[in-house]
């Protein structure tokens, strides 16, 4: 039985399991400590909550919380128990209208939320969704509910686990199905790809947010793996670092901390600034007991410098998707930092008949449990479809394996298109293959993303939910009518090489448009920093054509063309 697969790993009920940090008013660090027996009976009281709310097997609810809570992932056992689906709500960015979508779309019959959560919003989520009840996690710590007293029991390795919302390429969220399945893959891969032995003595360091892919999946592995520790910060502060410190004085064997190229960023201003929470070298002696896995964003010289810098060694380097389950493709562990450094500085230096074509190192698929092929299409009907490049030859990639989604939730077109067979198409990232002069082996190498996005954050936004966001803000806060401008976004690599820059063009249809935005008593990016969400923040404003083909499409290449070179003369005034 799948359920078997996570109690077995809490069966010695004295041992510590979760590790979670929050903060009070004052920003003091509040620590809260479960053992394994604690955290299954607190499971099973959350198992009985959902049972008394009325779901049964297959059903969903909806995870509206404010940041990281352990209590999230009490109500991820407990929804094994009882065989329901969490679904995920970015609470970094989301708008009422696409939580009310998220809950609408997966059909939850319940909503949890806890005392962080935005109450306007929830206010505004319940005024819509009067049918669906509410209930504040907090609520178990107190609980007089029993627990449930009987679990239900199944086999099936597709069941779904849980569904993550991803972006999407349109601007529409869609709903991944992950499976039981996908994550019992993940947990192989990682143990593999990083080279996590049963005896080891493991630990989590997890500051992502949990709404993500990443945190996911992470935290699902730590939690079916007996003696591993999660150590889960409520969010993302300075004091990450001092407990990262804490942390890694329990001398574990193995220590992982997901992190995203950003927070290295963090680290360094933070040195700079001498406002470093620990002293300089007793932090580096910490993070050098530290495996560091960096994903969501091409890792360039900076980022491997800093890490070499404060650790002494090179990161793990992860690449996949919310629809991979996380993880396809990564740095392998078994070359020494030498020679993981040679093939990263082989892609930024690499050429093709004497151009430049630099690439980011993301390492190789991981067999038996992930495969991937780079492709010169991945449109049905294109010259080239499915047909594998050469060494050396951009292409898309895609990849196969267990790790899968199922699919979108009732988007069957859209998981139609996102695969071929058992391939997945959906990655839309251009990347190409050198041979390792180690081994002989094949190694990938990321050049761009194919698909309109924006990485921010280690997350991604579709330019089309951006636009759409902008265009309300403007409309709304200058009282302009959609129809007086247009606007189209692109994320250039301005100031840091692994995120991106929000760089808006506004196309004045009236002239009072271009007046109104530029006007220095409101000017357009702090107002709208103050008022949209985080992935919508503009950094640059420019006022010009917007390129379009004849079909009225955004051309990309154009547009990205004209921004440089404004950019360019906006530096030499």
């Amino acid at each position: 039985m799948i359920l078997d697969d996570y109690l077995d790993a809490f069966k010695n009920e004295g041992d510590p399991f979760i590790f979670y940090y929050s903060f009070d008013e004052n920003r003091n660090i509040v620590r809260t400590q479960l053992t394994r027996g604690e955290f299954r009976r607190k499971a099973e009281q959350a198992a009985g909550i959902l049972k008394k709310f009325g779901l049964e097997k297959g059903d969903c609810f909806t995870n509206c919380f404010g940041g990281n809570t352990y209590l999230d992932l009490i109500f991820r056992l407990a929804a094994t128990m009882q065989a329901v689906t969490p679904v995920t709500v970015n609470w970094q960015a989301d708008t009422i209208d696409q939580i009310v979508y998220k809950i609408e779309l997966t059909d939850s019959k319940l909503i949890l939320t806890d005392n962080q959560f935005n109450k306007d919003l929830l206010a505004a989520i319940q005024e819509k969704l009067l049918h669906i009840p509410v209930y504040n996690v907090t609520e178990l710590e107190n609980v007089s509910d029993p627990s449930a007293d009987d679990f239900e029991l199944f086999s099936d390795p597709l069941q779904t686990r849980i569904t993550v919302f991803t972006s999407g390429t349109t601007g529409q969220p869609k709903g991944v199905l992950l499976s039981y399945q996908s994550y019992e893959t993940n947990r192989a891969t990682f143990e593999q790809f990083i080279d996590i032995q049963p005896e080891d003595n493991f630990a989590v360091l997890i500051i992502n947010p949990l709404h993500h892919g990443n945190s996911t999946a992470i935290t699902d592995w730590a939690m079916r793996r007996p003696g591993t520790h999660i150590h889960l910060l409520e969010r993302y502060a300075t004091a990450y670092w001092r407990i990262l410190d804490e942390t890694a004085a329990y001398n574990y064997d193995r220590l992982l901390a997901p992190t995203v190229s950003r927070h290295f960023d963090f680290l360094e201003s933070l040195d700079r600034d001498g406002q470093l929470p620990v002293p300089l070298e007793q932090l580096k002696k910490s993070m050098s007991k530290v495996d560091f896995l960096i994903g969501s964003a091409p890792v360039g010289p900076t980022t491997i410098e800093r890490l070499r810098k404060y650790t002494g060694r090179v990161p793990y380097v992860r690449f996949g998707s919310t629809e991979t389950c996380l993880q396809s493709i990564g740095t392998p562990g078994h070359f020494s930092d030498e020679q993981k450094i040679s093939l990263f500085e082989k892609g930024w230096n690499n050429e093709v008949n004497g151009e430049p074509q630099a690439g980011f190192y993301i390492g190789r698929p991981h067999p038996p449990f992930t495969e991937a092929r780079i492709v010169e299409s991945i449109t049905p009907g294109d010259v080239g479809f499915m047909s594998d490049c050469e060494v050396g030859q951009p292409g898309y990639v895609v990849t196969r394996g267990k790790n899968i989604m199922s699919g979108y939730v009732k988007n069957p077109e859209a998981t139609t298109e996102a695969f071929e067979g058992k391939w997945y198409l959906g990655l839309k990232d251009i990347c190409f293959t050198l041979r390792n002069e180690f081994d002989g082996g094949l190694d990938y190498y990321w050049i761009s993303r194919d698909s309109m996005m924006l990485i921010r954050g280690g997350a991604n936004y579709a330019y089309d939910q951006i636009n759409a966001e902008l265009r309300d803000f403007i409309s709304g806060h200058y009282k302009l009518p959609k129809e007086t401008f247009e606007i189209a976004v692109v994320g250039l690599k301005i100031d840091t090489e692994h995120e991106d820059t929000c760089c808006v063009t506004i196309e004045p249809l009236k002239e009072e448009v271009q007046s109104k935005l530029a006007d220095e008593s409101d000017p357009f990016l702090i107002a709208a920093a103050q008022h949209v969400s985080k992935g919508a923040k503009p950094d640059y404003i420019r006022f010009g054509k917007i390129p379009r083909s004849f079909k009225g499409a955004v051309l990309m290449k154009e547009l990205t063309e004209d921004y440089m070179k404004w950019l360019e003369q906006e530096q030499k005034k």
